[in-house]
């Protein structure tokens, strides 16, 4: 089990405040905020890279030391991947795993590595030196570095943020998998939440130094506790109608009243926008725009009132 207790960060600022939270392992958790809050400090201190100015991590009943007290920061069962990568620079993308794999038999070690190297596509580019490597080369091998060290505790910090679509594909995939197989604890920290919904079994809003909302991905889809929130998971309607705000995603909507709390919209047709697996259209409600999915192949120009 992974306890984060009281931790508390500042500087020129209050960064981190008080945060805590227990994990089981096996879990996936998922921080969600804006850029410069704190989220990448808070993993380099689970991670023993950094010290806390108050509080504690506890791992499996073992305190995690910071740099204070540790001759060389970190700790052996947690890895993190961040912006950094710290790669070893002039050594090969082979020699990189190779490096993080010593544990392992050769047999099996070879087989592994053959297997990273597949799944971050980075075959053929496995005698190049790191340092010769494009950046989304690099994160991907700082990915694999991560994996390939078998941890306890798997720190991400925006994982996705210079990868290709179809390989954040297959390394979601493949992170789903590592909680079944090997009980990997994961904490993702993203400032897009969509790319978290996914993989994460909760949620945790994070801004001005403390968990706004701890809650489960649908929570955070279906129910945003303010438009601010919301907008971090995804295209977000705000109606504002008199006192009244009303929040509602672009298919969260329905074209025939079901109860006498439905909130009805007169809405008139703008545009059409095609994202491939779905279609938005752009609508006008008095002088504000919306968003609606299109539902059941309907015409969106014969859309003309809507209830939310």
């Amino acid at each position: 089990m992974l306890t984060v207790r009281h931790i508390s960060f500042t500087r020129q600022k209050t960064i981190l405040d008080q945060l805590s939270f227990s994990l089981k392992a096996g879990s996936y958790f998922g921080i969600v905020g804006p850029s410069g809050a704190g989220k990448s400090t808070l993993l380099k201190i689970i991670a023993g890279l950094l010290d806390a100015d108050s509080g504690e991590i506890i791992l499996d009943g073992q305190k995690v030391a910071g740099p204070k007290d540790r001759l060389i920061p970190g700790h052996p069962d947690i890895q993190l991947v961040n912006q950094d990568f710290n790669l070893d620079l002039y050594h090969s993308v082979y020699e990189n795993l190779v490096l993080k794999t010593a544990h392992l038999q050769h047999e099996i070690r070879e087989t592994y590595i053959s297997e990273l190297l597949g799944l971050m596509e980075l075959e053929e580019v496995r005698k190049r030196q790191a340092h010769q490597l494009s950046g989304g080369e690099q994160q991907r091998l700082a990915l694999a570095r991560a994996l390939a060290s078998e941890p306890k505790i798997l720190l991400l910090d925006e994982p996705f943020a210079h990868l290709d679509a179809h390989i954040k594909r297959k390394i979601s995939a493949y992170l789903a998998d590592l909680k079944r197989i090997r009980k990997t604890t994961l904490i993702i920290v993203s400032h897009d939440g969509q790319e978290i919904l996914h993989l994460a079994e909760r949620i945790a809003y994070f801004r001005d130094g403390k968990f706004q909302r701890i809650a489960s991905p649908h929570d955070f889809y279906d129910s945003p506790a303010s438009f601010e929130e919301g907008l971090f998971f995804g295209e977000l309607n705000r109606i504002k109608h008199g006192r009244k705000e009303v929040l509602f995603r672009p298919g969260q909507y329905r074209l025939q009243p079901a109860g006498t709390g439905d909130f009805q919209m007169d809405v008139a047709f703008k545009k059409e926008l095609f994202f491939g697996a779905f279609t938005l259209g752009q609508f006008k409600f008095k002088q504000q725009t919306i968003y609606l999915q299109r539902k059941d192949n309907i015409d969106f120009s014969e859309i003309k009132t809507i209830f939310v």
